[in-house]
């Protein structure tokens, strides 16, 4: 027969060790909290990825494109964890992008969803001066 939890007998655990024993097996976890959605876009327009992670620790976010890391330029650069487009290009933005975060002291990375976009012209001149 089973002790009660409470009486006499049973075994009880004082309440620290409880807590240390759950931290030992329990790893920090990088949760996205917003990922990067696939959108339509206007060629030279505005545009904005966002990524929004939840960690118990120290967490820096990098950006990948088809797998590679996203270099910041005047056009495509990170604001915060995000990835903001002063204007879209249907040549250089075409892929997927990634957003990654990084726990630096445990080590431990997560990856978003990819996310594409679907890249339109305003006009059909403005589509035919691009390659």
């Amino acid at each position: 027969m089973e002790a009660e939890r409470g009486t006499p007998g049973s075994p009880r655990r004082p309440p620290l060790l409880g807590f240390l024993l759950l931290l030992s097996g329990t790893r920090a976890t990088i949760i996205f909290t917003k990922e990067p959605s696939s959108q339509d876009a206007l060629q030279g327009r505005r545009a904005l990825l966002r990524c929004e992670v939840e960690s118990p620790g120290h967490v820096q976010v990098r950006w990948l494109l088809n797998g590679v890391p996203v270099q910041d330029s005047e056009r495509r650069f990170t604001k915060g964890n995000n990835l903001s487009f002063a204007a879209v290009d249907r040549l250089q933005d075409a892929g997927a992008f990634q957003c990654v975060a990084r726990d630096n002291i445990t080590g431990e990375e997560a990856h978003s969803a990819n996310a594409t976009f679907n890249i339109k012209c305003e006009s059909e001149e403005g589509c035919a001066r691009l390659p």
